[in-house]
């Protein structure tokens, strides 16, 4: 697992190569959707050094190129203000979707999810935990279709 880092601890050829990456992930969406919004959002942050970023945690990143990728980038900054619990990985969930994630990297996320009161007790003991949800979260508006009529 590599060490939290902040903007200015990564190279410029790590931050150059990871935003390229994170910019692909979001090709087929059009220019005002609601996840280039949040990244937007997230990326601020990051570049101001209000969070590190570790890449996904206890699984594999989306690709072996980076350790940068979309959903993880907003979960952990959704995680480092204080945004934690079942709203939080839901969205995550939901952005893994939208960006046509590989299924069983997102059933094995969904899994480590269960483990999120640990997060909320951590965060509660520090005392960073926020009550309030953000008012900009990403919900899928997935529809399943079912085959047999």
């Amino acid at each position: 697992m590599t060490k939290n880092k902040t903007h200015s601890q990564f190279t410029y050829s790590e931050l150059s190569e990871g935003y390229s990456y994170m910019d692909s992930e979001l090709r087929h969406l059009d220019l005002k959707h609601p996840i280039r919004m949040i990244l937007m959002l997230a990326k601020a942050d990051f570049e101001s050094e209000k969070f590190s970023y570790d890449g996904a945690t206890f699984v594999k990143e989306r690709t072996n190129e980076t350790i940068f990728e979309v959903a993880a980038f907003i979960h952990d900054w959704r995680n480092s203000m204080g945004y934690v619990g079942y709203k939080i990985d839901r969205e995550f969930i939901d952005i893994m979707i939208c960006l046509n994630y590989d299924w069983i990297l997102i059933f094995e996320r969904y899994l480590l999810t269960r483990f999120t009161f640990l997060n909320i007790i951590r965060h509660a003991l520090k005392g960073t935990i926020k009550k309030e949800l953000p008012s900009y979260l990403y919900k899928e508006k997935t529809i399943f279709i079912n085959p047999i009529h």
